[in-house]
């Protein structure tokens, strides 16, 4: 018997198996090329989130809630002519002899590129409600993302991510028994939220409020529901309930507020929104809107002097936003009072002209060439596009603010007045 046999027999006498020898470097690497090993995708750090915002999105025939992780956007890199030589860090002006960037002229720069989609702006993650664990998601991403810019509407979803569903079936059975049927209604409806049967959950929540009409929480939910289905006036009457039978209550207060804004009853909004305006959180984003609030009222000093508060606020980007919501007062008090309006109503009128004259030109010229008679139906269809251009040109005329005019200065930052729950978008369908 040989040496290496007497070893081999000695290790597994001692209940002992033999070491693998070591492969050659290219075996090894062959395996691992053509392993079939799954990689797990990394989660994306949300401790460095710029915003979270949730919006409805068009989703066939309907809408589903759609919340988005913002980041900020990456550091601006000079731009250099072709050709040019390059320049030293001692020829560069200092920075109080270079010339303050045109705010206004950026801003309108960046909506071209916006409407003409060539501006790509993407979120860092996107979390969907037609997966039952969307509102437990957005909770968490409130939790990891302590320092970002939160809208009202992620913290009205972030309120059902406790629910319950695998408690459906006790909930019913509750709900027959005599004394319990309010709380087990509650929890029932919040659960129909939770698998996206809104209709369902507004049902149960009017039959829960019908029982114990005293219940805020009750009334609160049922709120927050008809919110989310755009039933706003509906909505204002459940929450001014809720907050009927529990005085004080910020998350009714907030909702409350907001359901006046859909409603574009801003002085109403801008009472909601004093009572809870402050310099942290939530209480920040109450007064963001609040600025806004006397912003479409025509208020500017009182918008300004918000938006002065709002750029100490802590933690959060609010200084960008206090800036931006600065630039769209100064848009707003321009166009209806100042240069801008008057530079804007002449460019819309040369607008509305032009598509009157193409208007008449192709009119003289389907006559001229007898065109209604033999094609009608194709000699119309150019002059419903320029009716329409007419139309829009004409309500740039009245001096009406459009949604185009309101708009977002960077990637992550809230506008409340461009979002889809003001202006929804058309249906993918």
């Amino acid at each position: 018997m040989s040496q290496h046999d007497t070893k081999l027999e000695d290790l597994l006498q001692a209940g002992l198996e033999p070491k693998e020898q070591p492969q050659p470097a290219a075996e090894t690497q062959q395996e691992d090329l053509f392993g079939f090993e799954e990689t797990q995708p990394q989660k994306p750090d949300l401790s460095q989130a710029r915003s979270l915002l949730t919006d409805p999105h068009p989703a066939g025939f309907g809408e589903v809630l759609v919340t988005d992780v913002w980041t900020a956007p990456p550091p601006r890199e000079p731009i250099l002519e072709t050709g040019s030589p390059a320049i030293r860090p001692a020829d560069r002006p200092k920075e109080s002899e270079q010339e303050p960037p045109d705010r206004q002229r950026e801003w309108e720069t960046r909506q071209e590129l916006r409407q003409l989609g060539l501006l790509r702006e993407r979120p860092l993650v996107s979390y969907d409600a037609r997966f039952e664990q969307y509102w437990s998601q957005a909770r968490d991403a409130m939790a990891a993302a302590p320092g970002a810019i939160v809208d009202p509407y992620t913290e009205f979803a972030a309120e059902f991510g406790d629910v319950r569903v695998d408690e459906m079936g006790e909930d019913r059975r509750a709900a027959m028994e005599y004394g319990r049927e309010g709380d087990a209604l509650l929890n029932l409806g919040r659960a129909y939220v939770a698998i996206g049967r809104y209709k369902g959950a507004r049902s149960v929540l009017e039959a829960a409020a019908r029982a114990e009409p005293q219940h805020p929480e009750v009334w609160h939910n049922l709120g927050l529901v008809r919110l989310f289905g755009r039933a706003h006036a509906a909505a204002r009457q459940a929450l001014e309930n809720a907050l009927d039978q529990a005085p004080g209550d910020s998350r009714s207060e907030l909702a409350l507020g907001v359901a006046c804004y859909h409603m574009r009853d801003y002085a109403a909004a801008a009472e909601n929104f004093r009572r809870l305006a402050g310099s942290s959180g939530l209480r920040a984003t109450a007064r963001s809107m609040l600025a806004c609030s006397h912003r479409l009222q025509g208020h500017w000093d009182q918008a300004r002097i918000e938006l002065a508060f709002l750029k100490d606020a802590r933690p959060g980007d609010w200084a960008a936003l206090a800036q931006q919501c600065l630039d769209c007062v100064e848009r707003g008090e321009g166009k209806r009072e100042g240069l801008l309006r008057a530079k804007r109503r002449a460019g819309q009128m040369w607008k509305a002209l032009a598509a009157a004259a193409a208007g008449g030109i192709w009119l003289a010229y389907g006559l001229a060439e007898n065109l209604f008679k033999k094609e009608a139906q194709w000699a119309v269809l150019p002059l419903l596009v320029l009716a329409l251009l007419l139309v829009r040109s004409l309500r740039g005329i009245s001096g009406r603010e459009l949604p185009g005019e309101f708009g977002n200065a960077e990637q992550g930052l809230p506008c409340w007045q461009a979002n889809t729950w003001m202006h929804p978008r058309q249906s993918e369908f």
